[in-house]
């Protein structure tokens, strides 16, 4: 919530998608069109799945327009995305850790 009021506050839209992707993607060794394309295999759908997530908590498009982003997808894909990220982080500890991480070369690249 704090991380979503901080960008809202400074950024809000300005935060680009493409390039949410793109930190997303090079952290987790894949492209951005891996992160926006059809494939489902794991070892890209979680990174899309995270890269949704920081979308949703750190701007301010709706589930609508980061599915659009993202591919084309449905909506309820990102909410799906959003879920599965809180739940894995309740289990993960290194999880919170990776998208504070991402998060802060977001920032970062967005001075």
């Amino acid at each position: 919530r704090q991380l979503k009021d901080f960008f809202s506050n400074h950024q809000g839209k300005n935060v680009p998608l493409e390039l949410i992707q793109k930190i997303v993607a090079e952290y987790f060794g894949l492209s951005s069109v891996d992160i926006r394309g059809k494939k489902r295999t794991k070892a890209i759908a979680y990174p899309r799945q995270i890269a949704m997530y920081i979308t949703r908590n750190i701007t301010e498009f709706s589930t609508t327009e980061v599915g659009l982003a993202f591919g084309g997808r449905d909506h309820t894909t990102v909410m799906h995305a959003c879920q599965r990220i809180e739940d894995r982080m309740k289990t993960d500890s290194m999880l919170e850790p990776t998208i504070q991480n991402l998060i802060r070369n977001i920032k970062e690249a967005t001075l």
